[in-house]
């Protein structure tokens, strides 16, 4: 049944808006000709798929399949009501379609606020809609933008107000896009928090937005439990950072792109999730085994009880000019931290001194300190540091060995060490692409092998590498090697174990756990070709060739590049002894890989 459509054009309404435009877009909501695509929202404690949350869509491949222009034309049109009402139906009905109600996961749908004020709605048909559908109320998160506040705050608390009565939960959406910011959680408490894509982008690369998202996940949790969602993750680095930040789920295109089925996330991302190590704490493992923070603790420091006076505080202080700061202990515990400028400070205020010399430590100690293991790698630690409020940022901070009192350390001490830390890394790596070289890869294989670890070694070789460097140039192979580099760091690093190494030339190494091998070879392969299509002319691609002259003048055709993986699996039924045994295993699996047309992986099968 076609529905029945009444123009009526806003006042503020653009006069050169194509009548095209306009008649397709009145012919879209009139033969409801909207489509629904779910995209995973997942769990980053368990790796789950916790909620799909429902985006609309125009007919494919009319330029109204954009959201963004369908909803500015509604809008221009004076439609945006009627669009956002038909959204909805749409999203619940083809969610109940893929029998997403039975599932144990929530549907995310997305709102205007502007339709709860129009005349020709009825209140209460989102309510009637997901009961017509059979869902359950509680499995329905309502997504506002913070933008609608902005523009409207009378109008998005009432909005909120309304459906919150109706025991739908409310999902404050792109937060941390507009200037309302805490005043706009702090008023509505909402059930879940999702956090803009520009916060999520390069977190990892960015220690202010790193402190932004930890301020805005310990509010949410603390002052209103909220659950916070980190929109737009992109890449393994994103995905550990906002992990590792305490946010509770996850989106974007890493975790599961939109689609019109209800997808699952990939085994490799799940265990990536699951796995205790960030990428950073692996990184540092991979080179060396220098990398603890217990190295860099001092143990001599000395320590005072809750109950000792401030006058004897500071006659150690007086004492040792050297001594940043002295940690409150009391039975092995770490209660407090006093920083000797914070004390000094407070001394010299009128008063002070007279008002804390008989007192005990207790009155100007921090309990907001630093603690971390002994065990804990320094780059990691580092990045905990940097997270702490800047008036705390130069404090000491105190580790514990098996949850008690070890010792403090400095971030002059971090510093010093990491710097070291990185001219040995950088020592070991190769110069074009900065991974670990040979020496840190034998390092690191033979440490699995001690530790009779489950592992595969997958080694990357470029077929037909050497004649696109001789037919297009060394800059343009370099360019090539560098690619192929970040390529295989972005999809190898999805693995729990992750280590990426360059032998030298066009051969890599990654180091990955058997369990994913398939889907991270095949993954990788499809990028890989992907890739290597775009750095050839057009009519080079449309040859399937590349035609230029031999060391005898004569004319010859060579095929484009392609990637031959020969993968080494050692495991319980078959343990390799040395680095060198799993070298010479894979020069023979690499050796027929590279015999077989195209790009390829090729698993080693013999067994014990």
């Amino acid at each position: 049944m076609v529905a029945e459509i009444i123009f009526a054009p806003a006042k503020n309404q653009k006069s050169d808006i194509n009548k095209e435009f306009v008649e397709e877009f009145i012919n879209i909501l009139a033969h409801e000709l909207i489509f629904t695509k779910f995209q995973p929202i997942v769990c980053l404690v368990t790796g789950d798929v916790v909620a799909y949350e429902a985006l609309s869509r125009g007919p494919e491949g009319s330029i109204f399949e954009n959201p963004a222009i369908l909803f500015e034309i509604a809008d221009e049109l004076n439609f945006i009501e009627d669009l956002d009402m038909l959204c909805r139906k749409k999203a619940i009905s083809n969610a109940k379609k893929l029998a997403l109600d039975t599932k144990p996961t929530k549907l995310f749908i997305n709102i205007d606020a502007a339709s709860m004020i129009c005349t020709r709605h009825d209140k209460g048909r989102t309510k009637s809609l997901i009961e017509e559908f059979g869902f359950e109320i509680k499995n329905i998160a309502l997504e506002v933008t913070e933008r609608a506040f902005i523009k409207n705050p009378g109008l998005f608390y009432s909005v909120l107000e309304h459906y919150q009565s109706q025991g739908f939960s409310i999902a404050i959406d792109d937060f941390g896009s507009g200037s309302a910011g805490i005043k706009l959680i702090s008023e509505t408490s909402p059930q879940i928090v999702k956090i803009d894509k520009f916060l999520t982008e390069n977190i990892d690369k960015s220690t202010k937005k790193q402190g932004i998202l930890k301020m805005i996940v310990e509010m949410s949790h603390k002052l209103f439990s909220s659950k916070v969602v980190a929109e737009g993750i992109e890449t393994a680095e994103e995905l550990i950072t906002v992990k590792e930040l305490g946010i509770d789920w996850g989106q974007g295109y890493l975790l599961g792109k939109p689609s019109t089925t209800l997808e699952s996330i990939p085994v490799f991302v799940r265990n990536r999730i699951t796995s205790h190590h960030s990428i950073a704490e692996t990184n540092e493992e991979n080179f060396s085994d220098e990398t603890k923070v217990g190295d860099i603790t001092s143990l001599n420091v000395p320590v005072v009880h809750s109950s000792t006076t401030v006058g004897t505080l500071i006659e150690m202080f007086n004492k040792n000019r050297d001594l940043l700061g002295v940690p409150v202990v009391n039975v092995g515990v770490p209660a407090g931290l006093v920083m000797k400028t914070e004390l000094f400070a407070k001394l010299g205020k009128q008063f002070g001194f007279d008002l804390f010399y008989r007192r005990p430590v207790s009155y100007v100690m921090n309990e907001n300190f630093l603690t971390v293991d002994v065990n804990q790698s320094v780059d990691f630690v580092a990045r905990q540091v940097l997270l702490r409020d800047f008036s705390r940022l130069y404090d000491v901070f105190i580790v514990l060995k098996d949850g008690k009192y070890y010792g403090i350390s400095t971030v002059h001490s971090l510093l010093e060490r990491m710097t070291a830390l990185k001219i040995k890394y950088a020592s070991q790596s190769n110069p074009l692409t900065g991974l670990p070289g040979n020496i840190s890869i034998k390092t690191f294989v033979e440490k699995q092998i001690k530790n009779g670890l489950d592992f595969a070694c997958v080694y990357c070789d470029i077929d037909h590498f050497k004649s696109y460097n001789d037919y297009y140039g060394f800059c343009r192979g370099d360019e090539v090697i560098k690619r192929t580099a970040c390529l295989i760091t972005e999809v190898f690093k999805l693995s729990r174990i992750g280590y990426i190494g360059h032998i030298g030339g066009d051969d890599f190494i990654a180091v990955i756990h058997p369990e994913e091998i398939h889907e991270l070879c095949t993954r990788f392969i499809k990028e890989f070709d992907d890739m290597a299509s775009s750095l050839y002319a057009d009519s080079d691609i449309k040859n399937g060739y590349i035609e230029t002259l031999d060391r005898k003048n004569e004319k010859c055709r060579y095929p484009l590049m392609s990637i031959s993986l020969a993968v080494v699996v050692s495991h319980e039924n078959s343990r390799f002894h040395s680095f060198l045994e799993i070298s010479k295993v894979t020069a023979e699996i690499k050796k027929k890989a590279k015999t077989i047309k195209g790009s390829i992986f090729l698993i080693d099968q013999r067994k014990d």
